[in-house]
């Protein structure tokens, strides 16, 4: 098929593909939830097999279970196309958000990041099967399921089908007016815990040494390890401490994220906040936790990819341009790696993590046809 009748394709297949999509929204897949993330890894292992290809399973203990298929046998070297199953959004978020279609745009939990771009696997596979589509590489499709908590359980297996693989291609979402992702911020998650010592707030609050106090002196240390010169960021995103009113609190948590350009900036910012001491000499500091995602860097590798995805697009009509994030990806550990790496693939849209979370119907097909051409021209 050429470009335009590949799109043309699509643009039949337009009904089905939103049904697909409404199926996978459907089915809810918060990350810390593994028997509903399980049923969608089932649910795509269904459709593998429906297109003539071996789901393999891989088991997750604390987490959905992995799924990956791989077409060709000989061919001239693998890309892998990386995706993941999990979302944010906790069990019963439907019911706040459901699937709908209004204003041309398609609504619903998870369907931006990232459902909308595991469903244009799902598609660009049934059209491999039906030989519409014909890749000149084996192409590895890879399902997993921990991304949106740091991807301990995955981070692995990315690491070695990316080894073993010429290119790799993530349909996370892209940016604003469809802008693919070329570079990202690394990302550092970590954790604080605050050992003080209770006591009656009112009767001998002198007894007392309050965590929650040296967690507020602590929230300013860590917020001045940030450096807009470098453009690293350093937030306290959530805070808890105490158990009642009239209790001195003698536990507090906090937990940190930290973005940043460069490996080494990461490392400062890592290695400060393990060095961060009590300002109470009775209080006593854990800090754990570190650096989760390198930052995604294009190389020259990542710069030639872009630029044939580029020309590729052109045939499709699209005017490709490249942006950069500060979400992390698992494209990440693939680009770490030297492996050229090509983000933010999925279907143009908004939202992601937030209430009005959408993708735009029109450019659905286009986007898939996009995937479906790099698939079979790189």
């Amino acid at each position: 098929m050429t470009g335009n009748e590949l799109l043309r394709a699509f643009e039949e297949e337009r009904d089905s593909t939103v049904d697909l999509l409404r199926e996978l929204v459907e089915l809810e897949s918060p990350s810390t939830d593994k028997a509903l993330v399980d049923q969608v890894a089932s649910f795509i292992a269904e459709h593998v097999r429906g297109c003539a290809l071996e789901p393999r399973i891989v088991p997750r203990e604390d987490v959905g279970d992995i799924v990956w298929t791989e077409w060709g046998e000989g061919g001239e070297g693998r890309i892998l196309v990386l995706c993941h199953l999990d979302t944010v959004w906790p069990q019963g978020s439907l019911e706040r958000m459901p699937f709908r279609i209004e204003e041309g745009r398609i609504h619903g939990p998870g369907i931006f990041d990232m459902k909308a771009g595991v469903t244009a696997t799902l598609k660009i596979q049934e059209f491999i099967s039906r030989g519409w589509i014909r890749p000149r590489r084996k192409v590895r499709f890879l399902y997993t399921t921990d991304e949106e908590t740091g991807s301990d359980a995955s981070v692995e297996l990315i690491e070695e089908f990316s080894r073993e693989s010429d290119l790799v291609l993530v349909t996370e979402p892209p940016l604003p007016g469809g802008v693919l992702k070329t570079f990202r911020k690394g990302a550092g998650m970590a954790a604080m815990n605050i050992h003080g010592r209770s006591a009656h707030a009112g009767v001998e609050p002198e007894r007392g040494v309050s965590a929650v106090r040296e967690l507020a002196h602590q929230i300013g240390a860590i917020h001045r390890l940030a450096s807009s010169r470098l453009e690293t960021s350093v937030h306290v995103t959530m805070a808890e401490g105490g158990t009642r009113d009239n209790v001195i609190p003698e536990f507090a948590k906090a937990t940190i994220d930290f973005r940043f350009r460069t490996v080494e900036e990461g490392h400062r910012v890592e290695d400060a906040l393990h060095a961060l001491k009590p300002r109470h000499p009775e209080i006593r500091l854990e800090v754990t936790g570190g650096i989760n995602r390198p930052p995604m860097i294009k190389g020259d590798g990542g710069q030639q990819l872009f630029d044939r995805a580029r020309e590729i697009g052109s045939e499709l009509g699209l005017d490709l341009e490249e942006g950069e994030t500060g979400g992390g990806s698992d494209g990440s550990f693939s680009a770490a790696l030297g492996v050229p790496t090509l983000d933010g693939l999925g279907v143009n849209g908004d939202g992601a993590h937030a209430l009005h979370e959408h993708i735009e119907l029109d450019a659905l097909p286009a986007r898939v046809a996009l995937l479906a051409r790099l698939v079979e021209k790189l």
